[in-house]
């Protein structure tokens, strides 16, 4: 007697190795990852009837998305887990402190530098970046070839790093 998969079965097998790059990329971890994917698969089963068409671009964005709230959610689960005193504060470099906060201002700086950008180089930057779409997938999504999406993400990119350059001081 032969078992026909379940719609879960299916896009674990489809999207599971993207699902657990995108939890990678935030938790930095491949223990936590996996914990992630995991987590992701438990909340998934029990939404699958919004995901009736795995092979559905929807169905590609919405598991890549849970994961990723997923990962963001078990980061800040583990920050509020990290509370310090003000004697551990103190103890602290200034120097870390700066960093992590460069590092803050940096990403801040590239989201509004994409926000500034004409909307058909935001959308592409966004979907591939962010919602971690390839150049058929955009391409389908906004209804473009897949040509002019590729030129946009150059062009795109371009422009981005014009931005970041005339927002960031003494940049060369």
């Amino acid at each position: 007697m032969i078992k026909e998969k379940t719609t879960l079965e299916l896009i674990y097998e489809k999207y599971r190795n993207r699902m657990y790059m995108a939890a990678y990329r935030i938790v930095k971890n491949p223990t936590v990852a996996e914990d992630v994917l995991h987590d992701t698969f438990v909340a998934l089963s029990k939404n699958t009837e919004k995901l009736k068409n795995v092979d559905s671009l929807y169905t590609a964005s919405y598991v890549t998305k849970a994961a990723r709230n997923h990962a963001l959610n078990t980061i800040k689960k583990a920050q509020q887990s990290n509370i310090v005193s003000i004697e551990e504060i103190d103890s602290v470099s200034d120097e870390s402190v700066l960093d992590a906060l460069c590092t803050e201002e940096n990403v801040n700086i590239i989201v509004s530098s994409i926000l500034a950008l004409d909307e058909k180089y935001r959308d592409v930057l966004s979907l591939y970046y962010f919602n971690e779409l390839t150049v058929s997938e955009i391409a389908v999504s906004l209804g473009r070839k897949e040509s002019t999406v590729k030129q946009q993400l150059a062009r795109g990119r371009r422009r981005l790093i014009d931005t970041i350059k005339k927002e960031v001081d003494g940049y060369e």
